[in-house]
């Protein structure tokens, strides 16, 4: 007969208790990539020829259905309305999200094809009748916020290392927690004994 050691149970239960949390925390994490979606984002235009000097802004609509896109002439301060966007895609056309050398517009001849810094940064969009929508992130965090949040919305994973990185430090703080609250605690072995019915309900005083 196995005796299992105290460390081994703690180990088993602490594995456990990630496997039936872990779910709950990825959901917690694609609702926070989406919201981001809904705020939307300020992305350059970048050709071979040109400098980075024209801007163009994304977001999706509240109700997870329809990317909003169009031309800006600066950069915004803020947020940009629906409304102010030219052009709409519906998230229902998508059918895939290619990133780095598989994008489009990092296949083409030019300089941008020899940016590894771009490279890093680029992910398209490609949807019905050959159509495709081609990005450059601002920077690495905006890449896998985006990136998370397509797939997200095509019912696929979450890939990014931003996305292990949350569901990383999360998990760990919570099962400390979960932990912490039964430290030093002991638990009963059956349920405290009901308390007996008051000999009235008159519990309501009268201020007047």
């Amino acid at each position: 007969m196995v005796v299992n050691s105290q460390s081994d149970i703690e180990i088993k239960t602490i594995k456990e208790l990630k496997e039936k949390i872990q779910p709950e925390i990825l959901e917690l994490i694609k609702q926070q990539r989406l919201n981001r979606l809904v705020e939307g984002t300020c992305f350059r235009k970048l050709n071979s020829r040109r400098r980075q000097d024209k801007f163009w802004y994304c977001r999706l609509s509240p109700n997870h259905k329809v990317l909003h896109y169009g031309d800006l002439e600066e950069s915004p301060q803020g947020e940009v309305p629906h409304d102010s966007l030219q052009d709409k895609l519906p998230v229902a056309d998508i059918k895939a999200v290619v990133t780095g050398k598989d994008c489009p517009h990092m296949k083409e001849k030019g300089a941008l094809k020899q940016n590894k810094e771009v490279l890093e940064l680029a992910f398209s969009i490609l949807y019905d009748s050959n159509g495709q929508l081609n990005f450059i992130a601002p920077d690495k965090h905006e890449y896998c916020i985006w990136t998370d949040g397509l797939n997200a919305l095509l019912g696929k994973d979450m890939m990014s290392d931003l996305t292990r990185n949350d569901l990383d430090t999360l998990l760990s703080m919570e099962i400390k927690l979960r932990l912490l609250d039964l430290e030093n605690i002991q638990i009963p072995d059956a349920p405290p004994p009901i308390p007996k019915e008051p000999s009235n309900y008159d519990f309501v005083y009268d201020c007047n």
